[in-house]
């Protein structure tokens, strides 16, 4: 199973990361998130983790990510395309050809919903999202059967990122 650890903010949180299993590191480029990084301190985390997880850029919008474009392994946004190094991202059936496609029905906010039906048609490239944590990954895993999945604010305390957090949900999600 494919575990992003999405909305990380230091070099030394995603080492960590890396180092209890966690398939990738997602720094977001938003600017409105309280989980923004910008591109200086996303590169000193790709230097961190030095090619033992690819690093994400998440935001709303390609046009938010091309700052972080030349060194970030992969972009995720709502308007990605084709291009192999780029995640498409949304909460409505996706038109065209993509790489993977992360579903998140809470769009970021870290609720938990059902996923409807269709998702399925998907599974071999969809990324679940949403209100995941230690306790409800693996019943999702168990009856979606995705790719993957990414979580941030599930591995979170006080709205910082929590360790063992994330060694018990990369455990979970890696057990089934």
């Amino acid at each position: 199973m494919f575990v992003k650890i999405c909305g990380i903010k230091t070099p030394e949180m995603a080492e960590l990361a890396c180092e209890h299993g966690a398939d990738a590191i997602g720094v977001v480029a938003y600017k409105k998130s309280k989980r923004y990084v910008a591109p200086e301190q996303a590169k000193a985390i790709k230097n961190a983790i030095n090619g033992r997880c690819p690093l994400v850029v998440v935001s709303v919008s390609k046009e938010d990510c091309e700052p972080y474009a030349s060194f970030a392994d992969y972009v995720q946004a709502d308007d990605a395309n084709t291009s192999e190094t780029q995640i498409l991202s949304g909460s409505e059936r996706p038109d065209g050809i993509f790489r993977y496609f992360l579903y998140d029905a809470s769009r970021g906010a870290g609720l938990r919903s059902d996923y409807p039906d269709w998702i399925e048609e998907y599974s071999d490239r969809l990324i679940l999202a949403g209100g995941l944590d230690s306790d409800n990954v693996i019943d999702v895993i168990e009856k979606y059967k995705p790719f993957g999945v990414d979580v941030s604010s599930g591995v979170e305390t006080d709205g910082e990122k929590d360790i063992e957090k994330i060694k018990v949900f990369i455990n979970n999600a890696k057990t089934n």
